[in-house]
């Protein structure tokens, strides 16, 4: 329990403690057509100069007056413009989460844009309330169920049970969208782009009507089945390159153990190759999606397999009856500005039963604890620099790891927690 002069902060006293917000009636407008007609034309031109993109539409969709709700896997950073094109000319207010709202390039258009934010990882029933309204409105909206772009080119292992309900519940056209091949062009831990292909198919999935007539269950299933993919294989199987002059650089950030003496963290990612420090393992990455090793060492052949294998590590490690990691922070929140600003230093820990950080504050140097329950907790949001997010109070808590690793450990901890926790099978 907090002692005198400390300042704590959970969901609960989220609940207890938020203001009622004008947000609570917020209706998005529509995208603005100078905007729209604008940006929408010049990502299609990009999509083929970056990547060569290419689009299969269902024809379906055209049939439709709409609203509509689209769907979409969160293969990699194109996703939005991608389905932006694919929809064209129905504008899409898209639903992110608040993270987004702080980002420097987005909001000097985040109103125009019509953007809806959310938190991610949780009951959010102002932005429900929202997006109901929205459709009303008889806007169309671009949700993203995974809540997070994947990070070794699988989908997320959880697709929220709640999601058919949410659809029932909004009653509109529901689209499905995927980018075969996103992930080859712009994984999460690269630098840029590498130029090949990525197939964008959309199919009409259910009509309002239809919504109106099936079960949860029912949706849910087709739903689970739509929202399974491996980018790997897909390239893999139909031999395709995704030209790049450093095509390994980067991998180190999501394949940190390595295969051969099981160390972490000792790995590094150089133009073609990844190497653990440790023992001197060294493998090659291609443009084709393969590793190959060098002399005696030792790999998987892709990058799913490798990142499975330390799921499995960590699955190991959460069995221990005292299990438990903690690592030095500095905590950073967004605030009124949507900037983000240091706050104070502490620890970031995480045991079976929650996750948190106790710490100070910089300015009055009184105790701070942030804490969350894990639960129900099937992800989190982290950043590719080195940090974890946890969103109370409708504002976003950042943590820099002081080391400058771990958080795609964390992630999959938490992803293997709820596993555990809720006796789901490994695949």
């Amino acid at each position: 329990m907090p002692q005198p002069g400390e300042l704590e902060m959970t969901r609960r006293s989220e609940e207890k403690q938020a203001p009622a917000e004008k947000a609570e009636q917020f209706v998005p407008s529509k995208p603005k057509g100078f905007l729209y007609w604008t940006l929408v034309p010049l990502a299609a031109l990009l999509s083929k100069i970056l990547i060569k993109s290419r689009f299969e539409r269902d024809p379906r969709i055209k049939e439709r007056k709409g609203p509509f709700v689209v769907l979409g896997t969160h293969t990699c950073v194109m996703d939005v413009a991608m389905m932006e094109i694919s929809m064209f000319p129905v504008p899409l207010n898209i639903v992110c989460g608040r993270d987004v709202f702080t980002w420097n390039k987005i909001k000097p258009i985040k109103k125009a844009a019509g953007l809806i934010p959310i938190n991610q990882f949780e009951m959010d029933l102002g932005s429900i309330r929202t997006m109901k309204r929205a459709v009303d409105a008889g806007l169309s909206l671009a949700l993203f169920p995974e809540g997070k772009f994947t990070l070794d080119g699988k989908n997320l292992h959880y697709l929220p049970e709640s999601l058919p309900k949410l659809l029932k519940l909004i009653g509109a056209d529901v689209v499905f969208m995927h980018n075969l091949g996103g992930y080859s062009a712009k994984p999460r831990w690269y630098s840029g782009f590498k130029r090949g292909l990525v197939r964008n198919k959309s199919e009409l999935l259910f009509t309002k009507e239809e919504l109106k007539t099936l079960g949860a269950n029912e949706i849910y299933e087709v739903l689970k089945e739509k929202f399974t993919f491996n980018d790997n294989v897909f390239q893999q199987e139909n031999h395709l390159r995704y030209r790049s002059r450093k095509p390994a650089l980067g991998l180190h950030y999501i394949l940190y153990k390595c295969p051969k003496c099981g160390k972490e963290y000792e790995m590094i990612s150089t133009a073609h190759h990844v190497e653990c420090e440790a023992c001197g393992n060294k493998v090659r990455y291609d443009e084709y999606g393969t590793f190959t090793p060098e002399g005696d060492s030792v790999t998987y052949p892709r990058i799913d397999l490798w990142y499975e294998y330390e799921r499995e590590a960590a699955r190991n490690e959460l069995l221990s009856p005292d299990f438990k990691v903690s690592h030095p922070v500095v905590w950073a929140e967004n605030d009124d500005t949507n900037t983000y600003v240091d706050r104070g230093e502490g620890e970031f820990y995480m045991t079976r039963e929650k996750m948190g950080f106790r710490g100070k504050r910089y300015d009055t140097g009184e105790d701070v604890i942030i804490e969350i329950p894990l639960a129900n907790q099937f992800a989190i949001v982290h950043k590719n620099y080195e940090a974890i997010d946890l969103t109370l109070n409708r504002r976003v808590n950042r943590f820099y790891f002081k080391e400058v690793k771990y958080s795609a450990k964390i992630n999959i901890l938490v992803e293997e927690n709820f596993r555990l926790n809720h006796g789901l099978p490994k695949d």
